[in-house]
């Protein structure tokens, strides 16, 4: 893991685009969008199966990495409004029965409000935005407040490095302002959006192995 503080508290970023606070045993993602393939698949595009299988892999081995009791997902866990026989509801189940001492919550996204809540009741545990747990405060969209330090998502943040040559990497990214902090779209069926970090924001770019923090040779990307 990468080390932060902020608001007094240690935090740990981790490749899996997670995370997590050791005082609390809590780890946090962002921007899950679970169900967004099938929902494109009902549109009639045609997007192959498995995104999701290999999202939850990733994030349970987050939390084993970690040893966090508590998954906080701060906003769109949900892309759409899942029907009851998509497969990812069944791997979310066995995902969930594995993990039978884990508590899940997770806060109400622009995405969530579409529906589906409902259908995992007994498994998550719904939070309206925003959710006070001092010092922090967890959203969806990350807008400051007056009652601790902002962990939210929904803008998806990202960087493109440039190398020698014709050469371009584009890494989603944690980014750390003076009093919210966004972290990266954990779902791997997701867009990255342009960020404009502000003099003294911290970044950091999760790759496959670690997160680093940006230097000097990063751009915003502009795609």
């Amino acid at each position: 893991m990468t080390p932060v503080e902020r608001a007094g508290e240690s935090l740990g970023l981790m490749a899996e685009r997670a995370v997590f606070w050791p005082r609390r045993k809590t780890l946090f993602v962002a921007d899950t969008h679970f169900g967004k393939d099938a929902h494109f698949r009902r549109s009639g595009i045609p997007i192959p199966m498995g995104s999701e299988e290999a999202d939850l892999d990733r994030l349970g081995s987050a939390l084993d990495r970690c040893g966090a009791e508590r998954l906080v997902i701060l906003g769109d866990f949900f892309h759409a409004n899942p029907h009851p026989d998509e497969p990812f509801m069944a791997a979310f189940a066995a995902w969930c029965e594995r993990r039978s001492s884990l508590h899940v919550e997770a806060v109400i996204g622009n995405h969530d409000r579409h529906g589906g809540c409902e259908t995992l009741a007994d498994r998550v545990a719904w939070r309206d935005d925003p959710v006070i747990d001092p010092p922090f405060v967890l959203r969806h969209e990350p807008e400051a407040c007056a009652d601790g330090y902002v962990l939210a998502g929904h803008v998806h943040p990202v960087v493109r490095f440039r190398g020698a040559g014709a050469d371009r990497l584009r890494l989603p990214v944690f980014w750390f302002a003076g009093r919210v902090a966004v972290l990266p779209s954990f779902g791997s069926f997701t867009g990255g959006h342009a960020i404009r970090p502000g003099p003294g924001d911290g970044v950091y770019a999760a790759g496959p192995d670690g997160v680093l923090p940006v230097s000097g040779t990063a751009e915003v990307c502009l795609a």
